[in-house]
């Protein structure tokens, strides 16, 4: 008789494998979507459970532009508005995370003077709230600060008719205090009592006095964006009032930590302070 032979057990066919794939694929498009119906319960409901879960997701995903992008979604009406004269928020932001030598060393500009009629503005004027630190490095900024480029995708308006950078971000040698600091801002010498403009639309989140920054206002642009000016004669709006791009917000002084009349602008996104030179139209300054 003929020997039979043991069949094998059949091996799993490509049809199997490829079941199996698909139903991957739907347990992870499942996952997704049951993700984003959170978010959005979260949203409807609002409170401080929304703000915390969107703040996180933000700071998760900053250094990836693409997922950004979606998070956008999360940041609620009103985000993309319709430009920079006054009809929505500052829009989105592209933040780097390179460095800029340039901006590393920072630079003071001494011994002119420029005038617009009024009290002539020295471009000696400096001043602001530094960050300590024991030693210049230049490619690294402080805990708190940053050298990555920054753009926000709508031209900011003049926050001054006229004036001249005295200080820029960056290391420099504290006008104050004396000694190696870090200024988190940008100094612009004017003349006292110039109208200092928004450069976007915002809301006004924060008005205050300290022996730093004098008289300052605190403007929220939406995304993330706030915009700090200090050293002010006077304040001019109100907390928690709608502001347009352009709007006349303050005027120039010498309050707080100043050697003369200048604008302090201070740019964070997140709480991290930016170069406002990225921001600032630096042209009219020059």
């Amino acid at each position: 008789m003929p020997e039979e032979r043991t069949r094998r057990p059949s091996r799993p066919t490509e049809k199997k494998k490829s079941s199996v794939g698909w139903q991957l694929i739907a347990v992870q498009s499942i996952s997704c979507v049951v993700v984003i119906l959170i978010a959005l319960i979260f949203r409807l409901i609002g409170g401080s459970a929304f703000s915390q879960l969107r703040q996180s997701f933000n700071q998760s995903i900053m250094s990836n532009s693409i997922l950004a992008t979606f998070a956008a979604l999360l940041d609620g009406p009103g985000s993309s508005g319709e430009g920079s004269d006054g009809g929505g928020t500052a829009g989105s932001t592209t933040t780097g995370s390179g460095s800029s030598t340039s901006a590393a060393e920072g630079a003071t500009t001494t011994g002119e003077s420029s005038s617009t009629g009024g009290t002539t503005a020295s471009t000696a004027a400096a001043g602001g709230s530094d960050l300590a630190v024991t030693e210049r490095k230049a490619f690294y900024a402080p805990e708190g600060a940053t050298f990555a480029p920054l753009t926000i995708s709508r031209c900011a308006a003049k926050p001054l008719e006229a004036g001249k950078v005295t200080s820029y971000f960056g290391y420099r040698e504290n006008p104050i205090q004396g000694g190696i600091s870090f200024h988190q801002a940008l100094d612009i010498a004017a003349d006292a009592g110039s109208p200092i403009a928004a450069m976007y639309f915002g809301i006004i989140r924060e008005i205050g006095e300290n022996d730093s920054y004098g008289k300052y206002i605190k403007i929220d642009h939406g995304n993330g964006i706030e915009v700090l000016y200090a050293h002010c004669s006077e304040i001019l709006v109100q907390k928690d009032a709608v502001i347009r791009a352009g709007e006349t917000v303050a005027k120039v002084g010498s309050t707080g930590d100043s050697t003369g009349p200048h604008l302090h602008v201070e740019v964070r996104v997140n709480g991290v302070a930016y170069d406002p030179a990225y921001v600032v139209p630096m042209d009219e300054y020059a």
